[in-house]
Formats: structure tokens, sequence, C-alpha cells
């Protein structure tokens, strides 16, 4: 969502009311407690990233709908302010938005095969998803699908044994990485040291260090797949190698921004880590064995689709 700057005229958003405009039916509201990040003047600024000087302000929000129900034509929105100055409620019309019907995201292999895999952020509102980049004159949103991965112990409670500041304790570190789709190596940034752990200790020179050591698969239609953070000189791949679905990548590790072993995926469409546009996609099969609040289920094999937040997978 795109407002302009109503803090300047002493107004505080306290709520969005998100509308079916035909039917006029409230299909979502969201409290102020849980807005994502509103970015706005002055961003915190980086030497990495010459930020546009923004004029409004920015809002990411999802709107769930459930696959029994019909996709609205058009959704509106209310916005209601507390008037600081006047002491009273506002409310203010937003304008109209018409969900696209036709898109549906794509299949792609697991970029890894383990066990007690927990994918974050890849379906909820959160920090990928909200992750707007000012460059250019443009507003780009390469990662707002994307997942960072752990793996859990038995327990589902521990993604790290004994020292947290050491890369070994993480069960996931040096997880093998693989081919998602059949496709060509479109570029590698290698030889970036690793982190210590969590103690985020790697100096970041450029942009493109975010990303630590990472690679870019050309899927094919013009899309791409990122594998980030991976351990130094672990490529098993050259750009420009032509590769299989299941082919060997890399391995998984700690480079770049990165507060422990991960790894970080997303599909876009550009070979520019920030200048790109995420695209949705969903996992061949899976099988869902856990939930980190609930504990162990059994076993269930699901296919083309993402896991719900919180829910502990395997992945082959």
């Amino acid at each position: 969502l795109k407002t302009w700057e109503y803090e300047k005229d002493g107004l505080q958003l306290q709520k969005i009311i998100v509308l079916d405009n035909d039917s006029k039916n409230e299909l979502f509201t969201i409290m102020s407690d849980d807005f994502r990040r509103i970015y706005k003047e002055p961003i915190p600024t980086t030497p990495l990233f010459d930020w546009d000087k923004l004029t409004h302000y920015y809002l990411s929000i999802q709107l769930p709908i459930p696959l029994s129900e019909e996709i609205p034509t058009q959704v509106s929105h209310q916005f209601i302010f507390r008037d600081t100055i006047e002491n009273k409620n506002v409310t203010m019309n937003g304008g109209l938005f018409s969900p696209r019907k036709d898109g549906q995201p794509i299949v792609i292999a697991s970029p890894l095969k383990s066990e007690r895999n927990l994918l974050i952020n890849q379906s909820t509102l959160g920090y990928h998803f909200d992750a707007l980049f000012f460059l250019d004159g443009e507003i780009y949103t390469p990662e707002r699908f994307a997942f960072d991965q752990l793996r859990l112990d038995s327990t589902f409670t521990n993604y790290f044994i004994g020292d947290p500041t050491v890369n070994e304790s993480y069960i996931n570190y040096r997880d093998t990485l693989y081919a998602v789709a059949d496709g060509t190596i479109n570029f590698i940034q290698d030889g970036m040291q690793e982190n210590s752990g969590n103690l985020q200790d790697a100096p970041l020179v450029t942009a493109n260090d975010y990303g630590g050591n990472y690679l870019i698969l050309e899927i094919g239609s013009g899309l791409y797949a990122y594998y980030c953070h991976v351990v130094p000189n672990s490529f098993m791949v050259n750009t420009g190698d032509e590769v299989k679905e299941g082919d060997l990548i890399g391995l998984l590790g700690n480079s770049g921004n990165s507060t422990g072993p991960h790894l970080h995926f997303h599909i876009s469409d550009g070979t520019d880590l920030f200048r790109a546009t995420g695209v949705p996609f969903v996992l061949k099969s899976y099988t869902k064995i856990g939930n980190c609040e609930t504990g162990l289920i059994t076993p269930e094999v699901i296919e083309n689709a993402m896991m719900e937040e919180m829910t502990i997978i395997n992945l082959y």
C-alpha cells in the first residue's frame, strides 16, 4: 500500500480494513500492532545502498482468501486514523485493487534433501514479504516469497547443539544443495569468508555481499532461482554449466548477511540480487511430520504446495 505522509498531518494509523468492493463485506482487518514495516523517511542508512528519498509511506499486507471462496473482483480499503490534533478518529477510503486470478505459482523440486526442516517466512507476512528496495526510482520486491531454512533436532526445539558461535554446531551446516529444475548456471559469487555462527563477524563490502557466496540458476521463462549464504569454495558447478533437476549445487553455509548457517532461497524475474520482483513457488512434494508448537503428527505427503507457518517437513 502507498499512502501520503499522514503523520505530518497529525494522524496516527490505527487500523486497515480490507473490503470486497462489490459486496462491501469485510475480508480482513489489520490492527496497528500487526503492521509490518512502514517505509518512510528517513530510511535507515547503509553505505552499501544508495536509497531513493521517499515522499510517501509504503506498507505491505497479505490478504488470505480460503480456497473454498471466490477471489474478489475488486478489493477496497478503509484506513482508520487517530487525529492527534482534533482528538478524534478519522476514516478515509483507499484506492481499488483488482487481484490477479490467472496466476499460478511455479512448481519446483526441493533445493534440499533432509529431515526436520523449518522453512521460515515463505508463507507469512514476515521480513521477506515486506522487504522493499527503493532504488533508481523503482520499488523492488525480490524476496517477497523467499524462505530461510533451518533444520531441527528430534525434539523440534533446537537448530544447533553446542556453541552457537561455531558453524559446526548447527544441524544444517554443510547440507547439500540441489538444482530445483533443469537450467543454466547464470552467476556465481564465491570466496567470501563465513560468519562465526551467530556473530555476524564477516565484513560486507558491497551490496551483493548480503547474499554471501551465492548462485543464480536460470530455470526458463525469464525466471531465476537464488541460493544464498553458501560455504566458500563449495560450489559443484561453474557459470554457464547446464544442470538437471536434482544435480548437486553446493553446500549450505553462513556467508554474507547471516545470523547462522541457513539457506536463503528465492525465485525472481531478474539477475540482480535486489533489482527484481519475487515470484511465488511451491514444492512438488514433501512430507509433513509435525509442528514446532504441537509436536509430531502422523506423516502426511503433501504435493504442489508450500508448508504452513511452523510446519516441520522432510524434503526429498
